[in-house]
């Protein structure tokens, strides 16, 4: 069996869980949404270390955990926070602390059993992490942007060059936020030395400032084992897209097959094998005189709108992924 762990209404477990049935093999959705562990039993035995077992039932169907041969965490637990309008008392707060303690016991079993794509979850978790992959010594031939991350106002202003320069300000990491009722997210803007003048010493948390590269085009990658799916995203047309690409004003911001030079591939597939993941997406950028940076990496990336825009056959390609692993032999770590 082939299982998939995220929100059953993510149209890409939807998609991948389809193809997987559709290439004759056995795969279903096991939900990680809070509606839907209200109605979960879940049930681990241990018996005087000479058997254990860890099984979940959802909408009546039983899952057996030694019987998943190969998973796909899309979504590891719901999110605590979310953009529905809801009090967090004690007892929520023990709930939901409770099932990410009991979904992680679930991980570390298929970790064990080798059966994850991604080998580890807290490992793809961690690697979502900018200040790790920043900081590590990952590539050659890419280039990274000047960064800063601190909550010291003397330190953010040391950053501008002058009160004319302007910066990019990014979260560390994307969450669910909420408009008017709405899901949003903080894009990439631009910022000035004069923005961060009444910055408080007090209960700041720190604040992410990198250079600006005036690019010329991004690059999405989304990598499954060694293929690179490769999408050029030009945005200089777009007045909403054109610092952050992520405002998919589509109709600007045309998306396009792209021949990712054969250095950068090499690159890319060794930055996957340093951090242990066969699934990731990566955004790059390329400036105007040819230089290649590396902005992001997500091992939990989306990717269903790249497959439409180009024609790239990511669904099938982690799919296939899934299935080879399921049916070689397991070596049990």
């Amino acid at each position: 069996m082939i299982a998939i762990f995220g929100n059953p209404k993510d149209p890409h477990a939807q998609e991948i869980r389809n193809k997987i049935n559709a290439l004759g093999h056995d795969c279903t959705i096991i939900s990680t949404a809070r509606c839907s562990l209200k109605d979960t039993n879940f049930i681990f035995s241990h018996n005087h270390g000479q058997t254990s077992f860890i099984k979940i039932n959802q909408g009546g169907t039983t899952v057996c955990i030694d019987d998943v041969m190969a998973a796909l965490v899309l979504q590891p637990i719901f999110p605590l926070f979310s953009t529905t309008t809801q009090e967090f008392n004690q007892e929520l707060k023990f709930w939901f602390f409770t099932w990410r303690e009991s979904m992680e016991g679930i991980y570390a079993v298929l970790e064990r059993n080798s059966a994850l794509l991604n080998h580890s979850v807290p490992n793809a978790m961690a690697n979502q992490n900018k200040i790790r992959y920043i900081s590590a010594p990952l590539t050659r031939f890419l280039k990274q942007p000047k960064t800063l991350i601190s909550n010291n106002r003397e330190s953010l202003l040391k950053f501008f060059e002058n009160s004319h320069q302007s910066v990019i300000i990014k979260t560390l990491h994307q969450m669910q936020l909420s408009l008017d009722g709405e899901p949003t997210m903080l894009l990439a803007s631009l910022v000035r030395r004069d923005d961060f003048l009444g910055f408080g010493q007090a209960n700041e948390c720190p604040v992410l400032l990198q250079e600006y590269i005036e690019k010329t085009y991004d690059i999405r990658l989304t990598i499954v084992g060694n293929q690179i799916f490769a999408c050029k995203i030009d945005a200089t047309q777009s007045d909403a897209g054109r610092i952050d690409w992520r405002a998919y004003d589509l109709a600007n911001t045309p998306h396009t097959p792209y021949d990712l030079p054969e250095k950068i591939s090499e690159e890319i597939n060794n930055i996957c094998t340093q951090l242990k993941l066969d699934y990731a997406t990566i955004d790059l950028c390329v400036n105007r005189t040819g230089d290649y940076y590396l902005l992001d990496i997500n091992p939990f990336g989306k990717y269903l709108w790249v497959e439409h825009a180009i024609g790239a056959p990511i669904t099938d390609a982690i799919a296939r992924f899934l299935i080879k692993k399921a049916i070689q032999p397991r070596q049990c770590m």
